[in-house]
Parts: structure tokens; sequence; C-alpha cells
């Protein structure tokens, strides 16, 4: 009777899990182990049926001697992933500060505030990428029509077509577009932190930046570190913003891992040589993921 209890208990248990990880494994696992089968393959889109021919690692040695790949992994690390999620975190922290200071509750705005900055958020990639493609047009965009207007420039610049401007241009278009999550982030934490601990700090004499620096900053820690993992892991994979602004162009000056990877799959029809740069990307992404768990799980044994 205990045995069949228990084994009642234990089938009640784990059947809740049971389809989320069948999920898992249709969605996720199952195509992860596919795509590195295929990176061991010579086949092309339309040899799917039949199947392809394997060639070992010959696709990962292509890949690495190929200077279009190490290009795109410096236009992924730097352009992509550094400099927008830092810019991203600083500017995310600052929003965060204002809609949370006291000009704003003592005028009531607060929640005004909160709702115009969740408007970049809330509109999707493709329209974000469209308008900004508007605004920065060479000759009919706004920001060209105000620089002309103000005498800064005398013919409107194609932001999004010359290498001196273009890189910078994508990095405005995705802050602007993904800020807003990093700063509700921050923004929640900031109201986690207790009032006393302002109040005490007030008491003791502390300035505004000394009490940033020792009681808000430290508190904040936990959620700066969480969100900027976050957003380099999605930033890193991102696909969108490089390819629908200027398709890796102009040439190949703006090509990432994740356009090089389409391209090649899907352009040139190379299904095993853009599964090894798949292949590449997820390797990649693991070491930052296993570097990030054991700083964190070094910090909690010392905690």
């Amino acid at each position: 009777m205990q045995r069949r209890r228990m084994a009642k208990h234990f089938a009640i248990r784990y059947g809740y899990i049971v389809p989320s990880i069948a999920v898992l494994i249709l969605f996720f696992f199952s195509p992860a182990v596919y795509n590195v089968w295929l990176s061991f393959q010579k086949i092309s889109l339309f040899q799917l049926k039949r199947g392809g021919t394997f060639v070992g690692v010959d696709n990962f040695v292509t890949l690495f001697k190929a200077q279009e790949f190490w290009l795109s992994l410096l236009n992924t690390v730097f352009w992509l992933t550094l400099v927008t999620v830092a810019v991203r975190m600083v500017a995310g922290l600052l929003l965060a500060l204002l809609v949370d200071g006291k000009p704003l509750k003592r005028w009531r705005l607060s929640g005004l505030a909160r709702s115009l900055l969740l408007i970049p958020w809330v509109t999707p990639p493709v329209v974000a990428v469209a308008a900004w493609q508007w605004l920065l047009h060479p000759r009919y965009g706004a920001v060209n029509q105000i620089l002309t207007g103000l005498n800064l420039t005398a013919q409107g610049v194609p932001f999004l077509v010359q290498t001196s401007t273009v890189w910078p241009a994508i990095v405005i278009i995705l802050v602007w577009r993904e800020v807003p999550f990093v700063a509700i982030s921050i923004l929640a934490g900031l109201q986690s932190v207790p009032e006393e601990l302002y109040e005490s700090a007030r008491v003791e004499g502390a300035s505004k930046t000394q009490t940033f620096l020792g009681i808000t900053l430290p508190l904040l820690r936990p959620v700066l570190v969480v969100v900027t993992l976050l957003i380099t892991i999605w930033t890193f994979n991102n696909f969108l913003y490089v390819w629908l602004s200027t398709r890796g162009g102009p040439g190949n000056f703006t090509q990432v891992l994740a356009t090089l990877m389409y391209t090649e799959s899907f352009v040139k029809y190379d299904l095993g040589y853009g599964a090894a740069v798949g292949v590449t990307m997820t390797l990649i992404m693991l070491v930052f993921s296993a570097v990030y768990l054991r700083s964190v799980f070094r910090r909690n044994m010392e905690m």
C-alpha cells in the first residue's frame, strides 16, 4: 500500500514536468543536435531530402580561415554587443534614476514618464528600424533636414550607407529600441531599496554621490549583473537590427555572425557552412555563460 502511494505521488509530481521536458526536447534540443550534425556535412539547402556528404571539420577549418568570419566576429563582439550593452546599461541607469527621482514624483509625472519610457519597447523591431531608416534618409529624413536647416552640413549625410556613420547609426537604433527594458528592470531594483538606508545616510551627513556609491549601486549590483547577462546573450545572437538596417553592408562592413549564418545558409544555400557559424556562436556564448555562472557561484559561497 505504501509503495503504491509513493508511486502515485512520484507519478503526479513528475507528470507535471514531462510536457515541458518534451517541448524542450522537440523545439530546442533536437534542432540543436541536428544543427551540430549539419555542421560536419557539405550540404545544400536543396539536398536536405537525400542528405549531404560528411566532411568532418572542414567547414570549421574553412570558417576560421575566412577573413569575413573574423570581421563578423569583431563586429559582433565590439559594435553589436560591447558598445550597445555598455550604452544601454549607462542610459538605462540614468533613465531609471530620473524616473525614480524626487522632481518627477513631486510633480506627479512618474506614471507618465514610465508610460513614455515603454513606447520604444512595445514598438516592434521591424517598425522601429523602418522609422529610423526614414529619419536617417539622406534626402528626406528628419535628421538631415534639421542638420541642413542649421547649416551643419551642406547636403544630407547617408548615415546607413557610408562606413564612418553606419555603425553609430545601428547602435542608436538598437539602443533606442532596447534601453527601456534595462531602465524598467533597474527601476524595479531601485524601488526595492529600503528608504531607511537613505534616511540614515542623510542623518550621517552623506552627500548624494556618497549615498549613490555606498547604498544604491551596491544594492543594485545583482540586478545589474543579471540584466547585463541577459542583454549580452540576446544582443550577441541578434539578427534583426543589422539585417533590416544594412543587410550587412556597405559590402560586408557591418556583417555580424548572425547575418553571416543567414547569408551562408539561405542566400548561398550552404547549410553546412552556415551551421558551422551557428555552432561557433553557441560555443562562444557557452564560454561566456560558464564564466558568469562561476563568478556568481563564487560570490554566493563567499556570502
